[in-house]
């Protein structure tokens, strides 16, 4: 871990080795759930290594502009020749309280794909986000379910806290935002991070974590995501691995 950059924590665990854009299957299923929500003028919390907003960009071809910031300035350096974008584009190495109105505009999205778990205080940065959206528009937000999963790998990743809908909404003023839907997703999942986390305690940042995630997780990625991508289509699960919230802003 970098000591100067307190947000990486161990999210650069798959450098050189592993890129959520090797999960084709799995990244277009993230932007299903919330792409018919997402505007033109759009605000992505949390880069990451970049595969999302190529996802996105790939999928909506109505965006007209995009800021995506990205706090840990390792995973800035990391990832920053990662894919072409236009110049519509533009990513930043800033912490969300630190975006300023005035440079930045209002948006009509915000998007925080896995991100709100790394932020200690959830409630205050939803609350921080609503003047950067436009009234009618929408936070999608997507989060780690299950608290009873919280392991190692989630401490190794910096997350304070995995999700229920009861805990989610807890976090979100109502008076500020509609939330307009609330639902898990990827039930399978469950069961594959009890086992592998849970059980036998597998940290990512290792070479056993790094052969799991290629073997199992192309077969995870390749057969498991489609699969339930359709199944989804027509149940609502109790539970599941992660858990997607549309808010609008009121």
């Amino acid at each position: 871990m970098n000591q100067q950059d307190k947000y990486v924590h161990g999210m650069d665990w798959g450098k050189g080795v592993f890129s959520f854009n090797d999960m084709r299957n799995y990244r277009k299923y993230q932007y299903d759930l919330i792409g018919r929500y997402i505007g033109t003028n759009i605000l992505e919390v949390g880069s990451g290594d970049r595969s999302f907003t190529q996802q996105l960009l790939h999928e909506n071809k109505n965006v007209q502009n995009l800021l995506s910031i990205e706090p840990s300035k390792t995973l800035y350096e990391t990832h920053y020749s990662n894919f072409q974008f236009p110049d519509f584009v533009n990513f930043e190495c800033i912490d969300l309280f630190d975006l300023n109105i005035d440079k930045t505009g209002i948006f009509d999205t915000a998007i925080l794909i896995h991100v709100l778990e790394h932020i200690e205080h959830d409630k205050t940065a939803l609350d921080y986000l609503y003047d950067f959206v436009n009234p009618g528009g929408y936070v999608l937000i997507e989060v780690p379910a299950m608290p009873f999963l919280y392991s190692n790998h989630d401490k190794m990743l910096g997350h304070y806290r995995r999700y229920n809908k009861k805990i989610l909404l807890s976090k979100i003023d109502t008076k500020k935002f509609e939330v307009t839907k609330l639902w898990y997703q990827d039930p399978v999942g469950v069961f594959g991070s009890w086992y592998f986390f849970k059980m036998r305690k597998i940290i990512l940042k290792s070479d056993e974590g790094l052969n799991l995630v290629k073997n199992k997780g192309g077969i995870y990625d390749k057969y498991v995501i489609p699969f339930e991508k359709q199944v989804e289509k027509l149940v609502s699960f109790p539970f599941g691995l992660s858990l997607t919230a549309i808010l609008r802003r009121r």
